[in-house]
């Protein structure tokens, strides 16, 4: 039987195995980040060409749908471009290109970066003062974060907009302040640094961008046509379900139906 100087030994050496893995495991995920640009990058060539692509992706794909009010989907439809590039040390910048609508809300590209920091930990419990240099990892967390962008509102969202907003303390002032936070226009000002402040579950958002819904666009594109084309033959199929074909296997039955005033008639 191992002893007790054994075991801690061994569990050592798998906490240092684990630092390892995790670490070549980043590597790998640089390499391959570095190695899929320029497949990317044609990618998005081919994209340009395909009229409403991004329309198509986003209003179809369920969990981006959780992240927005349902008024936004006006304006998800004005998406014309999304692109995701990422820096040597896997941090990136998501760019978002909008049409305009006239009258309400000017075309414009905007581009909004992230990245990943060191930031102390809220959460931790007091430590006695022998034990505050363990482990100074302890004190802190790893945190997607981000500078915040100008982005042009709508103007049919002048009363959420909090630029716009006069009074932000009165009770009406919140509360739009708090619905215009929820917009997809407040994500663009989203810190990470304002928990309750700002639009919620941001670097969620962030990461549904640059870890499914770009890399895997032509995926969700994909489904959304099959899906849309299985509905058109469900639609076609109920019509074609909704005629009474016409027996004409005895002529003299016909006469009689004609006569009868009973022919049956082609639904349209």
């Amino acid at each position: 039987m191992s002893s007790r100087e054994e075991i801690s030994k061994a569990l050592l050496g798998l906490a240092d195995t684990e630092d390892a893995i995790e670490a070549m495991e980043k590597q790998i995920h640089l390499y391959r980040l570095e190695k899929m640009k320029p497949i990317y990058a044609n990618r998005d060539e081919m994209i340009d060409k395909i009229p409403s692509f991004w329309k198509i992706v986003l209003s179809q794909h369920s969990n981006f749908a959780n992240f927005i009010r349902a008024s936004d989907f006006k304006y998800i439809d004005c998406i014309d471009d999304v692109r995701v590039k990422w820096s040597s040390d896997g941090n990136y910048s998501i760019t978002i290109k909008f049409n305009g609508i006239e009258g309400d809300f000017p075309s414009q590209t905007i581009t909004k970066s992230f990245k990943m920091v060191k930031i102390e930990n809220d959460m931790k419990s007091g430590n006695d003062d022998e034990d505050e240099d363990e482990d100074e990892e302890a004190d802190t967390i790893e945190k997607l974060v981000s500078e915040p962008v100008d982005i042009i509102w709508p103007e049919s969202y002048d009363h959420i907009n909090p630029s716009k907003i006069e009074n932000k303390k009165s009770v009406e002032g919140k509360k739009n302040y708090r619905i215009g936070m929820k917009s997809l226009f407040g994500w663009f000002k989203w810190t990470g640094l304002k928990p309750g402040k700002e639009f919620p579950n941001g670097d969620s958002l962030a990461e549904l961008f640059a870890e499914d819904l770009y890399p895997y666009c032509v995926k969700y594109y994909t489904e959304a046509q099959r899906d849309l084309e299985d509905e058109m033959s469900d639609s076609s199929e109920e019509g074609d379900s909704a005629e009474e074909p016409l027996d004409i296997s005895d002529d003299e039955d016909i006469e009689e139906q004609e006569g009868n005033g009973a022919k049956r008639q082609r639904v349209e």
